[in-house]
């Protein structure tokens, strides 16, 4: 005991062995500390720097097996709290399965890691920046628009850094991002549906119309960009036009001329009713659309005209120059509804002989089971065409919505003097509270060596 003793005593300086005059019999417990503090001074220096140094070697190596970027909303419905598509915004999806089994398939840890297991090592904090709407308002609740994203090193995943799981985690999230609320458009993603019930000729005619519906989309894109070329397909919109083009003039206009020609259907009886029905129905229409047609070419027949040259009306155009300018009369109005009645029933007219050349052809049939065959390998043959074209065109345009959207989510990473300063400030966290600690020590060893002393004595 007497050994240890003197072994804290080479080690711990009493303050009345430093500072004389010091009587710290009826002191309070900080001017004690204070005193011994400044009697070991130098060994608390010295302990100070030992932890300090060894602290931050910890927290450099540590930092290593972690990685923070910032994520930014940066489109106008986020600080209203909503996707592009208006939904509500959830910026906790990043951690959702979905998204971790993009990651995991990103970066082929399928027998690795769970999605459960890899979100666990994901942190999502809110940052300062946001907007507050309608504070009078007592529903009202904070939007934040800027996210802290951290990833934690998991010892699982051996050969693959933080900083690719990282990129790979913000490359995961943003394909989800954009596939659920950035401008999907579902006339891009074709599909047949069920043509059990239909006749072959109104197949032919199915196909049509979704090709259709494809090339005005494309024509769309075509007008707001018609250089732009998909990385991913190699296509532009130029070139997925010209596909489907081609499907329509060479694949469905051959399977139409098939059908057609061989009076192709699956119940006769019912589907010859049925063109008649339409038929009797197209003639009311085109019926009354002439009647329209004619009663306005009379009318306009009938007008004076020696009037329509006379309304004419004192004008000043944009450079304050006088020219007399004509007016729309009665004649202007009833021509022009003279001409859309005719073109409409010109229209009606032409289903009316499209249906009775069908009726015909399939009046006439005597179809084997040859030919039903060879129409359904067609049905087959342009099925997949459009698929292919419509998959080519989808997957291009959502190439494009990323280009024209990317900057709709950034993710920015910590610069090194963010990094730097987040270690300085753990460690003089950690500092200040060893130094506490030393403090404590201290004071319970000087209490220590107070009692021994104290035995000894008596």
């Amino acid at each position: 005991m007497k050994k240890d003793g003197n072994w804290l005593r080479r080690f711990f300086r009493r303050s009345e062995e430093k500072f004389t005059n010091v009587d710290l019999q009826d002191a309070n417990i900080f001017k004690k500390i204070f005193f011994i503090i400044l009697s070991n001074i130098k060994s608390i220096l010295v302990l100070m720097c030992i932890f300090v140094f060894v602290c931050t070697i910890v927290m450099c190596v540590g930092s290593f097996d972690r990685r923070t970027v910032v994520l930014s909303l940066n489109y106008e419905e986020a600080s209203k709290g909503q996707n592009p598509n208006l939904t509500r915004y959830n910026v906790y999806e990043l951690k959702s399965e979905d998204v971790m089994k993009r990651v995991i398939s990103y970066a082929g840890l399928q027998e690795v890691i769970t999605p459960a297991e890899l979100s666990e090592h994901i942190d999502i904090a809110e940052n300062n920046s946001g907007k507050a709407i309608d504070p009078l308002d007592e529903n009202t609740y904070y939007i934040s628009t800027s996210y802290t994203l951290t990833y934690r090193k998991n010892r699982q995943i051996k050969n693959i850094s933080t900083d690719d799981m990282m990129e790979l985690i913000c490359k995961a999230y943003n394909d989800m991002f954009h596939e659920e609320y950035v401008g999907t458009k579902s006339v891009l993603q074709y599909d047949l549906g069920d043509i059990e019930d239909k006749e072959y000729i109104e197949i032919a005619k199915l196909f049509t119309n979704k090709s259709d519906q494809m090339l005005r989309y494309i024509q769309q894109r075509i007008e707001e960009n018609a250089t732009y070329r998909s990385e991913i397909t190699g296509q532009s919109f130029q070139t997925i036009k010209r596909m489907i083009q081609n499907v329509q003039s060479y694949s469905i206009k051959k399977y139409y001329a098939f059908a057609l020609e061989s009076g192709l259907s699956r119940n006769k009886d019912h589907y010859l009713r049925t063109l008649n029905y339409k038929n009797d129905m197209f003639d009311i229409k085109y019926q009354k659309f002439m009647i329209d047609y004619n009663v306005r070419k009379q009318g306009v027949e009938n007008y004076d005209s020696a009037m329509i040259g006379t309304v004419m009306v004192p004008s000043v155009n944009e450079r304050r120059e006088y020219y007399m300018s004509r007016t729309n009369i009665g004649t202007d109005y009833l021509t022009r509804d003279a001409d859309y009645s005719l073109s409409q029933g010109s229209a009606v007219e032409r289903d009316i002989i499209e249906n009775n050349d069908i009726i015909a052809k399939v009046s006439a049939s005597a179809v084997g089971d040859e030919e039903y065959q060879k129409a359904e390998e067609l049905i087959k043959n342009v099925d997949a065409e459009l698929k292919n074209v419509a998959n080519i065109a989808d997957t291009t345009d959502k190439d494009y919505i990323k280009h024209t959207t990317k900057d709709y989510l950034t993710f920015t990473t910590y610069e090194n003097s963010s990094d730097k300063m987040f270690i300085l400030e753990s460690v003089i966290g950690a500092a200040v509270i060893f130094f506490v600690i030393l403090c404590a020590a201290y004071y319970v060893i000087d209490g220590y060596i107070r009692k021994k002393e104290d035995a000894v004595y008596e």
